[in-house]
């Protein structure tokens, strides 16, 4: 059997799902485990449910389905169908799944960052907020044709705390008269529409608050950082609960997103600085809290250091880094593993 599979590109990044990820604790490993990412792959539309049926022989996979509807000659007719032609989503071990494809289906891959080359990666709890919300009202779900970043400009980053939604971070824009959440799934923008009764959380301002309460001072007092460390530095304070945590983890993925535009755009050494940076606050801010927390409440920044880690790996890897850069990403990285062993990064 012959397929082939969509060039529509990601945004988002892939790479090694197992990186380091069990260096926080053997709770977060099992996790890991149990809740594995998704990735994603294009079909032709009248191939869907064949390959659909054949990949769920081993994995299990999604599939976002709207109702049309036409009439007939008597009757209105419903049906369902793909929301996206040829869209299926699977989850699983990356390489398990290619393999699988190879074996079943020539020329089937599953999509990847244009740039990068790596594949386009969606963690388990963003993606089973959107099936749960898939499964309430699929027409609540619209896939936008600009990229994520495109709607930062004037829309503030916030995170959901009730709902279906509660963890997911975006924007909320004003879409056809409708109040929409516009967030990322794996590269792709996707707009959530009836989030009025949902709860806002304005990240920015609670960690603003969290500062002052704790008398930290901004970073940008050091004349030693750059402009760009001195706004990334505004994300951190020291933490003491889970809440903290994931708040300071949330204002950091607007700055991974950055610095994934920034690889894309071949400005190497930008997007360096701001994912070195992240590891190098996250290193020192979190020494005190790895000793205090417990490991299941370290997850979300456990996955912002792996994203960082990973970002880092494919800018070095990259064909058309400079030498000297790649030199001073690997002597960085080995600095900051031996200074901070807990941080999920391989040596």
């Amino acid at each position: 059997m012959s397929l082939y599979s969509s060039d529509v590109p990601s945004k988002a990044g892939g790479g090694n799902l197992d990186n380091g990820l069990n260096l926080f604790g053997p709770e977060l490993e099992k996790r890991a485990v149990e809740n594995s990412s998704w990735c994603y792959l294009f079909v032709y539309y009248s191939k869907v449910d064949v390959v659909d049926k054949i990949l769920k022989e081993q994995f299990r996979t999604f599939i976002h389905r709207t109702i049309i509807y036409k009439r007939g000659k008597s009757h209105v007719e419903s049906k369902e169908v793909p929301t996206i032609t040829g869209l299926i989503f699977v989850q699983g071990d990356i390489l398990k799944i290619q393999s699988f494809l190879n074996s079943r289906f020539i020329g089937l891959h599953l999509v990847k960052d244009c740039s990068t080359k790596t594949v386009a990666v969606i963690s388990d709890r963003v993606m089973q907020s959107f099936i749960q919300v898939s499964q309430l009202d699929s027409h609540r779900i619209r896939f936008m044709p600009h990229s994520f970043d495109y709607y930062a400009e004037g829309h503030t980053l916030v995170k959901m705390t009730s709902g279906v939604l509660a963890g997911m971070e975006g924007y909320q824009v004003r879409i056809s008269r409708d109040k929409c959440f516009v967030t990322t799934l794996g590269g792709m923008t996707v707009a959530i529409g009836g989030v009025s009764k949902e709860t806002f959380e304005d990240v920015d301002e609670y960690i603003r608050q969290r500062r002052v309460q704790l008398r930290e001072e901004s970073g940008a007092l050091d004349a030693n950082l750059t402009a760009v460390q001195q706004e990334i530095d505004k994300c951190f304070f020291s933490p003491e609960n889970r809440l903290d945590v994931i708040s300071i983890a949330s204002s950091l993925d607007q700055w991974l997103e950055k610095s994934r535009l920034l690889l894309r755009k071949e400005q190497f050494a930008e997007a360096t600085e701001i994912v070195l940076f992240i590891l190098e606050e996250i290193g020192s801010r979190f020494q005190s809290a790895y000793g205090s927390l417990a490991a299941g409440n370290l997850k979300e920044m456990t996955a912002v250091c792996a994203e960082a880690d990973r970002i880092l790996g494919e800018i070095a890897a990259h064909a058309n880094v400079p030498e000297d850069l790649m030199c001073f990403i690997a002597a960085e990285r080995q600095s900051l593993v031996l200074r901070y062993s807990f941080l999920p990064m391989e040596e």
